[in-house]
């Protein structure tokens, strides 16, 4: 009871500088804004999510001639029998989706909502910075094959971002 009355003192001698509405939703903001998470915090985490769900597909599916385990082709066998532009775009597909999906169930929910206010961003700029990695690494990717791969990864990004309900009406019209 005494933690009460020492809010509503603390609350009533705020409450002289200012009056109504205005005063509750700026204390209200900045309640809000004191337990949000920094965009910074989330940006490392997503990172090191990216990282260790890049460990995991590198080990399925050796893109632009990065491989960390294990000999053979994977992943990659499988889809070049299919065409080359599709393993391009589904290797792309797989590696961001992985990363989404992890980043989905390991961040809290007011963590993802930072992510989601600017998704478009956050998955452009994980892709391209992936694709730049490769490039790197890699030295001979096509101009072709770097496009087909972002395509594939930011529509994948998109659709393991994206919620339920969203997903339902996109398929729906389809």
């Amino acid at each position: 009871m005494k933690d009460i009355k020492n809010d509503f003192e603390s609350f009533k001698s705020d409450a002289g500088e200012t009056a109504g509405s205005s005063f509750v939703l700026n204390k209200i903001r900045s309640e809000i804004s004191a337990t949000a998470p920094r965009k910074s915090s989330v940006a490392m985490k997503l990172g090191g999510i990216h990282l260790v769900s890049s460990f995991f597909t590198l080990m399925a599916c050796p893109q632009f001639g990065t491989r960390l385990f294990f000999s053979g082709e994977g992943l990659m066998d499988v889809f070049m029998k299919i065409s080359p532009a599709f393993c391009q775009t589904f290797c792309g597909a797989f590696y961001l989706a992985v990363t989404f999906l992890m980043a989905r169930v390991l961040l809290k929910y007011d963590e993802w909502l930072v992510l989601m206010r600017s998704r478009v961003l956050t998955i452009g700029s994980v892709a391209l910075l992936s694709l730049g990695v490769f490039a790197m690494l890699a030295r001979g990717i096509s101009f072709e094959a770097g496009l087909l791969w972002v395509f594939g990864a930011v529509v994948a990004g998109e659709m393991a971002s994206a919620s339920r309900m969203t997903l339902k009406k996109f398929f729906s019209r389809a």
